[in-house]
């Protein structure tokens, strides 16, 4: 059987992703941290926020691109369902809006200097955001997993 190249790509992809988030794991709990009162505080939080914001952006981008492409594809043969292609990058949208309105801005205390740059009115915005919208599209993932379990079931 033979690999095609996006079937090479994503799976090169896929293992630098992983790779690096292991490394970027393993730099957060090995790089370092100090004691104050109760809790530990780890030197390389900045390091895993970043990645995380850059694995969250690189999410939205792919689906944007593959939204629109999938529009622009199905417009001329299928205009009905290119209409839904569109409506989950309006539903996207929506959820991250929504995500960003409901985020706090209140400060979170007892901060290493590394996390404390980030504590900020707007990014704990938008940290929140995506964390509303990783919840919400999780849950929407679990749902059409069973949904689409169930109705398999169901047609034999």
């Amino acid at each position: 059987m033979a690999v095609t190249k996006i079937r090479k790509v994503s799976s090169w992809t896929l293992i630098s992703i992983v790779v690096i988030s292991v490394i970027v794991v393993l730099a957060f709990f090995f790089g370092g941290s100090h004691v104050e009162g109760e809790r530990t505080i780890y030197h390389q939080t900045g390091l895993l926020l970043t990645w995380s914001y850059i694995l969250f952006g690189a999410a939205v981008l792919a689906a944007l691109f593959f939204s629109f492409g999938s529009f622009a594809k199905g417009f001329k043969n299928n205009p009905k369902k290119a209409m839904m292609s569109l409506a989950s990058f309006v539903l996207l949208a929506v959820v991250l809006l929504i995500g960003y309105a409901a985020g706090s801005e209140e400060a979170m205390t007892s901060l290493n200097a590394d996390s404390a740059r980030y504590n900020t009115p707007g990014w704990l915005k938008v940290t929140d955001m995506w964390l509303y919208t990783i919840y919400t599209l999780g849950t929407l993932v679990i749902l059409a997993t069973v949904w689409g379990a169930a109705r398999k079931s169901l047609k034999r």
